[in-house]
């Protein structure tokens, strides 16, 4: 017999109470903030209240400008913030919509270590955030394979309806549906990091298309980041910026190949061999 409707939020919500804490012991035992550079970041509060996402540009250089001296001194404890912050984010879903983005932006701006001569993408940051996102998401499933069932149930059972329903009619294997809740707008993401565990998606299967697709929104909010970053130190340089927004959106490109489905690749093939002239021959009678 599966948990009843008040057990599982009452345990969701001592999971959400053991993060907060967890937060607040870690941010009151690190080294404090530099105060002159720190007087005007978003506190909690604001988060909460959304202002992380109604303001990001703000809120992003606000916490740049932070962030950037903190992480001179305190390297390991900017980065596990971030990143904590980040997967709880992801966790909690519902309570941290958008903010994914915004947080993904900063990573962006605040780390160039490890970049790529050319562009001067972080791979360090690429890492920080796609394993933010797919640990969150992950974290998220584990959750609500747990106690979820009761909780989606009650709350939202049309989307899981619909769900189910798109679910039973795909025409191929779990891995590509799995794939096609990742890129599609139908579920917002924190619907997908919940309701799929329920419906009996393996576990790999949500790891492994979680992870291939978020490489392209990836790339797009740490080059938009790094670019943010430059102009913070540097001022606004048009053709680095133009150098970066070109090759930002031909990585775009081929990290986004593999998310086309078959079908829809197979008619383009076909489409340009015959622009081309290298289309099948028309049989003379």
């Amino acid at each position: 017999m599966g948990l009843g409707l008040r057990t599982s939020l009452f345990l969701y919500g001592l999971f959400m109470a053991v993060s907060v804490a967890g937060v607040y012991y870690f941010v009151s035992t690190a080294p404090p903030l530099p105060e002159a550079q720190c007087r005007d970041i978003v506190t909690p509060m604001d988060v909460i209240r959304g202002q992380l996402v109604r303001e990001p540009k703000k809120s992003i250089l606000d916490l740049w400008s932070c962030l950037k001296e903190y992480k001179k001194d305190h390297w390991w404890h900017t980065t596990a913030g971030i990143w904590g912050t980040y997967v709880i984010f992801k966790i909690f879903g519902p309570f941290g919509a958008g903010t994914s983005m915004v947080l993904s932006v900063l990573i962006g701006a605040l780390y160039d270590e490890w970049s790529e001569p050319n562009s001067g993408y972080s791979m360090l940051a690429h890492l920080l955030g796609v394993s933010g996102e797919v640990v969150g998401g992950s974290g998220g499933w584990i959750m609500s394979y747990a106690i979820g069932r009761e909780i989606l149930l009650h709350f939202v059972p049309q989307k899981m309806a619909t769900l189910k329903g798109e679910m039973d009619k795909f025409q191929g294997s779990l891995f590509r549906y799995m794939l096609f809740l990742r890129v599609s707008p139908l579920f917002p993401n924190w619907f997908v990091n919940y309701s799929t565990p329920l419906i009996g998606m393996p576990f790999m299967h949500f790891v492994g298309a979680s992870m291939l697709a978020i490489q392209p929104a990836a790339c797009m909010s740490i080059a938009m980041g790094r670019m943010l970053g430059d102009v913070g130190e540097t001022g606004l340089d048009l053709v680095k910026m133009g150098k970066r927004g070109g090759m930002m959106a031909c990585t775009m490109g081929i990290l986004s190949l593999p998310l086309v489905p078959a079908e829809d690749a197979k008619k383009s093939i076909a489409w340009l061999k015959g622009l081309i002239g290298l289309g099948p021959k028309d049989k003379k009678e």
